[in-house]
């Protein structure tokens, strides 16, 4: 199993509100990662976007957390974020109040209150507690000067030094959902089964189904993956002999040998090419 240097990122993300990921070139194995990470993030109680400034198409719906994603980023935006759970909210609206702008969170009944402590609020010049790169800033063009401000960490196929990363995770042998599927666990992050589903399809359209660029450490990385989806597939036996079988994480959605067909996903960003098997 792959080993990386976590101590600059851990201490990054002890005490981190909110977390920033940006994606200067879209592909699934970018894409996939970087929902892998937010999903994980979001798990521990982090406040989470994920910027990417291309626009992404129905090839990219059987991703989890695509709803983070957005191809727009503006310095001066205010996110306000509840640390609650979303199916306690019952509707979100807002008002005028004399020129004073009201937003107004209804719960529903029997609900908790929210406590002042579970509301996050960012504004988008100093961008989160903890912000991630994926890939070369340079591409985000007029946005690149995000990277002045803010704790940020470089994730890279590519090798680089850059003078605004407080910590810098760089392996030339291998694509982002590799890297992704050795570093999560590292930090302590959930690998749950939406976050080792994205990172198993991004790994699959970055080899062709295991076929190109790989090493032996991809097709571990593909079983950790596959391992963290098959877990919940099945309930515990209770009153039977059989489990009852779960809807799987890849059901009701386009066919994944479509997506890896498709030859417009991997972008600039496709990983370089390392020993075939």
């Amino acid at each position: 199993m792959k080993t990386y240097n976590i101590s600059p990122i851990k201490e990054l993300l002890n005490g981190a509100k909110s977390a920033f990921i940006a994606v200067p070139v879209a592909s699934i194995d970018s894409i996939g990662s970087a929902l892998a990470l937010g999903l994980s993030l979001q798990k521990v109680g982090l406040s989470v976007s994920v910027y990417c400034p291309q626009k992404t198409d129905e090839n990219y719906s059987k991703l989890s957390g695509i709803e983070m994603l957005s191809d727009s980023f503006n310095t001066n935006d205010l996110t306000i974020s509840l640390n609650y759970p979303q199916e306690s909210i019952d509707s979100v609206s807002y008002n005028d109040n004399g020129g004073r702008l009201n937003l107004v969170v209804k719960i529903k009944p029997g609900s908790q209150k929210i406590e002042r402590e579970q509301i996050m609020v960012n504004n988008q010049s100093s961008v989160a507690d903890i912000n991630f790169m994926l890939g070369d800033e340079t591409a985000l063009g007029e946005q690149a000067n995000i990277v002045q401000k803010g704790n940020w960490v470089l994730i890279s196929p590519a090798v680089a030094t850059k003078a605004w990363a407080k910590a810098t995770i760089i392996d030339p042998d291998a694509p982002y959902s590799e890297i992704m599927s050795f570093l999560l666990p590292s930090l302590g992050l959930n690998m749950e089964a939406a976050v080792a589903k994205d990172l198993l399809i991004a790994l699959r359209v970055a080899t062709q189904s295991f076929s190109i660029n790989v090493s032996p450490e991809t097709f571990e990385a593909g079983a950790l993956c596959l391992r963290s989806t098959q877990i919940s597939q099945f309930n515990p036996p209770t009153g039977g002999p059989t489990a009852e079988p779960q809807p799987n994480a890849f059901d009701n959605q386009a066919p994944l040998e479509k997506v890896e067909t498709s030859g417009n996903l991997f972008g600039n960003s496709a990983p370089s090419s390392v020993s075939t098997v």
